[in-house]
């Protein structure tokens, strides 16, 4: 996904339950099991901030996204004695992938694609998605491996693609 309408013309086609789990995907970057077992105790609105923990158990704070905190800021409105951020449209909590084999939105995300007429994205593809748009904003490498979670450059470079227009405007500027 090369422009910023397709990735919120998909955005805006996923379900009302789903979006705000897209949000985190989108714009913080996470991996699909981070954001599914996100917990209110890793959830700072007051300082715009977001812990994401990996399966390990090995933590990542970030700043949050003004959509993000938005987004999350309305759900706690909604069931702030819950301890998990995001339920499914039963008002469980979301199936961990990492126990289940499979994230507890893949339908969702699929209907979502077919509803945007987008073709060939996968969930893990808001990953790419992020680090490809955050690097073509400007931010650096190694702010982007932090903000990320990687552990190497190698991993920053596997997920930073730069889209064709980036590439014209970067030669252009010559």
């Amino acid at each position: 996904m090369t422009e910023p309408d397709e990735a919120e013309r998909l955005t805006q086609a996923y379900v009302a339950h789903v979006r705000p789990v897209v949000l985190v995907l989108r714009f913080q970057g996470a991996r699909i099991g981070e954001a599914l077992r996100l917990d209110w105790a890793d959830v700072r609105l007051a300082d715009d901030w977001l812990v994401l923990r990996e399966i390990n158990g090995a933590a990542r704070g970030l700043p949050m996204h003004p959509r993000v905190k938005a987004a999350l800021a309305d759900l706690w409105t909604q069931r702030p004695n819950h301890p998990r951020v995001f339920l499914n449209r039963f008002g469980e909590p979301y199936r961990d992938h990492s126990d289940t084999g499979g994230p507890g939105i893949t339908k969702a995300h699929r209907t979502a694609c077919t509803r945007a007429g987008i073709a060939d994205f996968r969930i893990h593809d808001w990953r790419h998605h992020w680090a490809s748009w955050m690097t073509m904003k400007g931010c650096d490498p190694r702010t982007l491996m932090e903000l990320g979670g990687w552990s190497s450059m190698k991993m920053v470079e596997r997920y930073a693609h730069l889209a064709k227009p980036h590439l014209k405007e970067a030669i252009a500027r010559l």
